[in-house]
């Protein structure tokens, strides 16, 4: 029974596109369904698109087979008739035509049209226009009138869905024909589906998607072009400058841009015409106008000015000539034409205090770091650079380093002495920063505090911006004796093979060696610094060890680490039981020695659960998990060794267990899809008899861990029938499923869900007429 809705569909307003833009889609198929989690409807596919190209001109697809690859339980058929979209200055247009379609959901033939057409055109001056046809147009098999913006026209049907109790499948179809000042929008059908059923006792409502069957829309084409900023709108009088230009009506490859008169090079409009980039021509100093002209007409100009690039100015001195390369040195440029100028750079870097006298000759910075060596200084105007004379930097030098001997652990307070310290940044000792530096404002000293380092000479280095003040071999370490002050881990287990992190100072890389209770650590490494280092223990006995750094200095004062048990005395001596089922579940008692501190049991590669120790360590107990039939070794996993117990436990088949049915019952005629949930279930050996008939193996669908399965049921009388399942253990223990008539309604379930009013009023008809049609034939026959 088809049902047409009571609400008035409202119009539809076209989504807002660039003028001139036009596009089509033949058949657009949108769905996706779920039911307690699992994918019940999948399909989505587009076939037949045409979008007018944004230079202008005609997009045509045609005679495409309609299809839905990859989709699940979803069909569809017929062909794309054709697909066109065009862009011209006076209008734009597209059309959509599909033949033979047809769509079938779940089964379900949902919907079928033999001639679907959709136009829309919209002219530069005049109305826009949308128009649509639609021939042979039938709903779940039944014919139907589909008005465009009219009420939508509904109707569902019973499908079968694992999990929805009662399904039914509901699509409501609108036909819309839309128009606006600036576009228009054709939509031959369009259908929304929805499943609905009862799911775990509550009524629900699940939204499926959108199928659209041909649609066509166009916006209407700007009748000239506007321009309404220019970006930057000032530059070089070289030209050369990339400017952006907004407004609309702008044609890709139809556009000129000119800067009073004079044409810019490189004009790109972008896809939508609403923007342009060019690269400005050269021109005089001061305003220009700029246009922007198509085929529809020029705009109005925008500004655009040309600044002075520094052509006019003339450099005649700079001095000093030199200075040092930490910067702060006050350079005089002079010459003429400096009116204007923005900066001056030292090698690319700018200068700070900049001033510039109204006369526009004369010009004052500060000159900023750099390296050693003549540097680039540079003019800097809005629209270009002009070269001025070379300026030099002047390396800084160190002259004398007091003390230049300390110990290596670091720590020295040292003066260093020398010319152009001014703005040092840090003192390296070798590779190693030094720390506390102060620098005197003169520039002639600093001091710094040494840090540790390895015994022998080591060149001194002044971190300067520009160039580095390097004094070679200026500081000698003389060895002192190593300081251990902390150790971590400080405890690990009796077989060694710990790494631990040892801090302190005066450590020798290459020259430190380490011993726990006397035995050699392996794989000593020191840091840079000698502040700290790793190493690997040895084995040792349980208990306290002392740990002992030596250097060829000395050895520091010893710190404690303790040896810990760990499991090497382990034994097993014995499981109960050593039987089980391999659906796992069997709780196993493991005795021995040693057993504190086990962490898990394996039974093969496996985990079993539940692990309980006894704090004696001399039992525990663990859950056996699922496994194949068979003898597996029993492994209990300790801190250091485990403790294998060959071929320990067996698993034995036993027969499979049924817990429950979902769904219980199903109609006669089959085909229900029927999950069974329990255990012992053998993946390809796994039968089920339901109704005296075997379900075959290569039919059941098996969990990989045997705990549910699937099948579809065979037709049966109605009524309750068993269900067993069957496999290598035997056969199960039974279940009931109930076999119900199959009540087919337009609307309503698989089994006999409530009609509708409208339903039960067309059956209370039928059944008085036929009541009044025996009554005839008994008047008749007395």
């Amino acid at each position: 029974m088809l049902v047409a809705g009571l609400a008035t569909l409202g119009a539809v307003t076209p989504a807002r596109a660039a003028p001139g833009d036009a596009n089509a889609r033949g058949v657009v198929v949108d769905l996706s369904a779920e039911v307690l989690g699992t994918a019940v409807i999948t399909a989505d596919a587009t076939i037949g698109t045409a979008t007018a190209p944004a230079a202008g001109g005609t997009d045509t697809e045609t005679l495409l087979a309609i299809s839905t690859p990859g989709a699940l339980g979803v069909t569809a058929g017929g062909t794309v008739e054709e697909v066109t979209a065009t862009r011209a200055a006076a209008s734009s247009s597209a059309s959509a035509s599909v033949d033979g379609f047809n769509l079938t959901v779940l089964g379900v033939d949902v919907l079928d049209a033999t001639e679907v057409t959709a136009t829309a055109t919209c002219p530069q001056v005049g109305a826009t226009n949308a128009a649509t046809t639609l021939n042979g147009l039938e709903l779940f098999g039944s014919p139907v009138t589909l008005t465009a913006n009219a009420p939508a026209v509904a109707g569902s049907a019973a499908v079968v869905v694992p999990g929805l109790v009662g399904a039914s499948l509901n699509a409501s179809l609108t036909r819309t024909e839309t128009t606006t000042a600036n576009g228009a929008t054709g939509v031959t059908v369009r259908a929304v589906l929805t499943l609905s059923g009862t799911i775990l006792g509550v009524p629900t409502t699940i939204p499926v998607g959108t199928v659209i069957v041909a649609e066509a829309n166009c916006e209407r084409p700007s009748a000239a072009p506007t321009a309404a900023t220019i970006s930057p709108d000032e530059g070089p009088q070289s030209g050369g400058q990339t400017v952006t230009i907004t407004g609309t009506g702008f044609i890709p490859g139809g556009t000129t841009v000119t800067f009073d008169g004079v044409p810019a090079t490189g004009v790109t409009v972008a896809p939508a015409g609403t923007s342009l980039t060019a690269v400005t021509p050269a021109g005089a100093v001061g305003p220009a106008s700029v246009l922007v002209s198509t085929v529809n007409g020029t705009v109005p100009p925008l500004g655009y000015t040309y600044l002075a690039d520094g052509s006019a100015a003339v450099i005649t001195g700079l001095t000093p000539p030199s200075g040092p390369t930490a910067g702060g040195t006050t350079v005089t440029i002079t010459g003429t034409g400096f009116n204007g100028v923005a900066a001056v750079d030292f090698n690319g870097l700018p200068s700070t205090g900049f001033t510039v006298d109204p006369a526009g000759t004369t010009i004052s910075v500060v000159a900023p770091p750099n390296p050693a060596g003549p540097a680039l200084v540079e003019l800097v105007f809005p629209a270009g650079r002009v070269t001025a004379p070379t300026f030099t930097y002047i390396a800084p030098t160190i002259t004398s380093i007091v003390p230049n001997t300390g110990p290596n652990t670091g720590g020295t307070t040292v003066t260093i002495t020398g010319t152009g310290l001014t703005g040092a940044t840090g003192v390296n000792f070798g590779d190693n920063p030094g720390t506390n530096l102060v620098v005197d404002p003169s520039g002639t000293s600093l001091t710094v505090v040494t840090p540790p380092g390895l015994p022998g000479p080591v060149d001194v280095s002044v971190l300067i911006p520009g160039a580095d003040a390097t004094a070679p071999d200026g500081f000698t370490y003389v060895s002192a004796a190593p300081v251990a002050a902390s150790i971590t881990p400080d405890e690990g287990p009796e077989s060694g093979g710990q790494t631990v992190t040892i801090t302190g100072a005066g450590f020798v890389p290459g020259g430190t060696t380490v011993t726990f209770g006397g035995a050699p650590a392996t794989d000593v490494t020191v840091n840079a610094g000698g502040t700290s280092l790793t190493a690997v223990t040895p084995a040792g006995a349980i208990g306290p060890a002392v740990v002992v750094v030596t250097t060829g200095s000395g050895s520091a004062a010893p710190l404690d680490y303790t040896y810990l048990a760990d499991g090497g005395d382990a034994d097993v001596t014995g499981l109960t039981p050593t039987s089980g089922p391999t659906s796992g579940g069997t709780t196993v008692t493991i005795t021995g020695t040693g057993l504190t501190g086990a962490t898990g049991v394996n039974f093969g590669n496996t985990p079993g659960t539940n692990l309980v120790v006894d704090p004696s360590g001399t039992s525990l107990t663990v859950v056996t998990p699922p496994g194949l039939p068979g003898p597996v070794d029993v492994t209990v996993q300790l801190p250091g060794d485990d403790v294998v117990e060959p071929d320990g436990f067996a698993y034995r088949v036993a027969p499979p267990v049924i817990d429950e049915l979902t769904p219980g019952q199903g109609p006669t005629g089959g085909g229900t899809t029927v999950t069974v949930g329990g255990s012992g279930f053998v993946p390809g050996r796994t039968v089920v008899t339901i109704c005296g008939q075997t379900i075959a193996a290569s039919l059941v669908t098996v969990a990989s861990d045997g705990r549910s399965l699937t099948f579809r049921t065979p037709a049966c009388a109605a009524g309750n029938t068993t269900v067993v399942v069957s496999a290598d253990g035997g056969a199960s223990n039974e279940l009931t499923f109930r076999y119900v008539p199959r009540i087919l309604p337009v609307t309503g379930d698989t089994v006999a869900a409530p009609l509708g009013v409208g339903a039960m009023l067309a059956l209370l008809g039928i059944v008085l007429v036929l009541l009044g049609q025996r009554r005839r034939r008994a008047g008749r026959i007395g």
